[in-house]
């Protein structure tokens, strides 16, 4: 008969005598049940969970907590992209880091899916969701200079304007969006592509630090030292990764440009794309110009515009830039020494509430039958002809110091020589299955041309489906798990999205 022991027997967990039990299973047993309660809860609250929601985050500031029913909910909510009509329960607009990480510590508990809101630019809608909490930054808008060092500090929630106008003041600049009224967040974490790109890099790249509070509610210093995989991912891939409060950007000298844009008659668009090619062939990095098929004029006429921005100084470029593009009578020609907000303006501002639809891919080259393809399927047209309604598209140069970084981060189309944009814009529901098409198209003719074949890598702001539905090359391969392994560390309940599968869903073009 085996013999018996005399101890007390020890409770699982508890350890040798004399000690406190060990808690740890009970919490994680807590959180885990939490954690599955909140995933279930994530596509949208119940009116008990939003109304406690609310009273949480008005225990902060009642004046800044907007439900459905408040005058200003229908503005708030709207996005630049009037194709997704998103009704969040709940809009809260912190004034700071703390009440960033409170609201994401209230969206949490509450189970809600929580999304932040820079410029609310994004095309594909994600600066807003459906039955959750949107973090609204657009209070946060400050931009602090030190021109002695040339940094700047910019809060999440500034535009581009309010850069360009801040670090003008001392001749300073980074690479900003070419439309003033995008948000720094939404194009920085994306990347950033603008006039400085080839000569300073793209807008990540000039990103020193960032100040950002994550899914577990933790304000969060990062830079190449402090969490340097986190800072890799969020120079490019870094939409949902938290709610960023302050950017540091490096700047550098830039006051005065040659620019402006020279407008043809589209007849003449073979001249034009050829003249395109010869100019950003050996182009030193300080010239970009952008090739645009889209309508000019009053009233609109489909054109073709070379839109040229040159921040050195060496007048043989500038008569270098006049003679080739001499290439045919142009319509109209505004190529001049101006300001660098200036430049910046030069394109305009689209209309928040259109509906838009747009594809891209990037290309290893440019040639004669690709630039063919492109004008001749803009010259039959998608979404324009009725009232509101335009295409255009866009072929922007790439090279210089997008593809030498000093850190290359988590941009996948680097070694591309130019992206093709296809921008599909209207009012009329109606048009959105052939605006979509149109767009699509676009793209389908690049691809034989684009970087990666068939699954062609993007340039993740000018995709109009969500990133987690996104084709590999939108994160591919080791990025793409690296993404979702940040997630599971960071933000372990999915508050700012899902963690993905391990093998990305590719969806159509």
């Amino acid at each position: 008969m085996p013999r018996q022991s005399l101890q007390r027997p020890v409770p699982s967990g508890e350890g040798r005598p004399g000690r406190a039990p060990d808690r740890r299973r009970g919490r994680r047993d807590r959180r885990s049940r939490r954690s599955s309660r909140n995933r279930r809860n994530r596509r949208g609250g119940s009116a008990v969970v939003t109304t406690a929601l609310r009273k949480r985050l008005e225990s902060l500031a009642p004046e800044r907590v907007v439900t459905p029913g408040h005058p200003r909910y229908d503005t708030l909510r709207s996005l630049f992209n009037g194709a997704h009509d998103r009704r969040p329960a709940v809009i809260f607009l912190p004034l700071d880091g703390r009440e960033i990480a409170a609201a994401v510590d209230a969206g949490r508990d509450a189970g809600l899916r929580v999304t932040v809101r820079g410029g609310g630019h994004n095309v594909a809608g994600s600066a807003s969701n459906d039955g959750g909490l949107v973090i609204d930054l657009r209070l946060m808008r400050r931009v602090t200079v030190d021109p002695g060092l040339r940094l700047a500090r910019v809060q999440g929630g500034a535009t581009w304007n309010d850069v360009d106008e801040a670090t003008a003041r001392y001749g300073l600049a980074t690479t900003g969006g070419t439309v003033g009224s995008t948000g720094v967040a939404g194009l920085t974490l994306g990347g950033g592509l603008g006039y400085l790109s080839r000569s300073l890099g793209l807008t990540c790249d000039l990103v020193r630090s960032y100040r950002l509070v994550t899914g577990d509610g933790q304000r969060r210093e990062v830079d190449a030292e402090r969490d340097p995989e986190l800072n890799r991912l969020l120079r490019g891939a870094g939409h949902g990764l938290g709610a960023v409060e302050e950017f540091t950007f490096r700047l550098a000298p830039v006051s005065r440009v040659h620019g402006g844009r020279f407008v043809y008659p589209l007849r003449y668009a073979s001249r034009v794309t050829a003249a395109f090619t010869e100019l950003m062939a050996g182009a030193p990095p300080e010239l970009t110009c952008l090739l645009l098929l889209e309508p000019w004029g009053d009233p609109p006429v489909r054109s073709v515009v070379a839109n040229v921005c040159y921040t050195g100084d060496d007048p043989a470029v500038v008569d270098r830039v006049r003679r080739v593009m001499s290439c045919a009578p142009p319509t109209a020609c505004e190529f001049a020494p101006r300001s660098y907000p200036s430049m910046q303006a030069s394109l305009g501002e689209t209309d928040f509430g259109l509906r838009h639809y747009w594809s891209t891919c990037s290309v290893t080259a440019f040639p004669e039958e690709l630039a063919g393809e492109l004008v001749e399927r803009y010259a039959a047209g998608g979404c324009g002809g009725a009232e509101g309604a335009e295409d255009i598209v866009i072929v922007t140069p790439l090279g210089g110091a997008v593809a030498t970084p000093e850190e290359p981060g988590a941009i996948a189309f680097r070694d591309a020589a130019y992206t093709v944009l296809a921008m599909g814009i209207w009012r009329d529901p109606a048009r959105d299955d052939a605006g979509r098409e149109w767009a699509r198209g676009i793209v389908r003719a690049a691809r034989p041309w684009s970087l990666d074949g068939d699954q062609h890598v993007d340039y993740v702001n000018y995709a109009s489906e969500p990133a987690e539905r996104g084709r590999p090359g939108r994160a591919p391969g080791e990025t793409h798990r690296a993404l979702q392994a940040v997630r599971r560390r960071l933000d372990p309940d999915g508050v700012f999205g899902p963690v993905l599968p391990d093998t990305p869903v590719p969806v159509p073009a």
